[in-house]
């Protein structure tokens, strides 16, 4: 019984599938993307491309290494291209809209520097303010506050600890 569940409901979830053109073309980027990563690596062993990651120093190649070649394949070659498209720095608070921080980088999105432009009412389509606290006082936090001071906070628990 243990590990076991005692409550025994079958998940309906309902997804509709992707076209096939879609999946097609996906394995088909992932996998150009892999293949170019290859001939990155090699130039990069053979010295004709530079590398700008993270390497051992030669005084410490007895030592156990810290970065593992292979595992950071996918960083190296594939994350830093597209790495521009997420960790945008915004300069507002997050809310359904918010400003965004202009960027560029001159060395394929190793590094970046700020142009001092600043986008302004981006809409938030990844928010982690789902419940809007880090907006700006207004009526709903109100509420948020007296249920708080009415009712306390509490932590969810299993039905075992009640």
């Amino acid at each position: 019984q243990n590990g076991k569940p005692h409550f025994h409901k079958p998940i309906v979830e309902s997804f509709e599938e992707a076209p096939l053109h879609v999946m097609v073309f996906t394995y088909m980027g992932y996998g150009l993307g892999t293949l170019f990563g290859y001939l990155r690596d090699f130039l990069r062993n053979w010295g004709i491309e530079k590398c700008h990651a993270a390497v051992e120093r030669e005084e410490q190649k007895h030592f156990v290494p810290l970065y593992q070649n292979f595992e950071n394949f996918y960083t190296r070659n594939l994350y830093m291209r597209i790495r521009d498209n997420w960790n945008r720095p915004i300069c507002s608070s997050p809310g359904p809209q918010f400003d965004v921080m202009e960027r560029v980088s001159d060395d394929y999105n190793w590094t970046f520097r700020f142009t001092g432009r600043i986008i302004k009412d981006v809409i938030n389509m990844g928010s982690y303010n789902f419940l809007g606290l880090a907006a700006k006082y207004d009526d709903s936090m109100k509420t948020v506050k007296d249920v708080l001071e009415k009712y306390g906070s509490g932590v969810a628990s299993t039905r075992h600890e009640m």
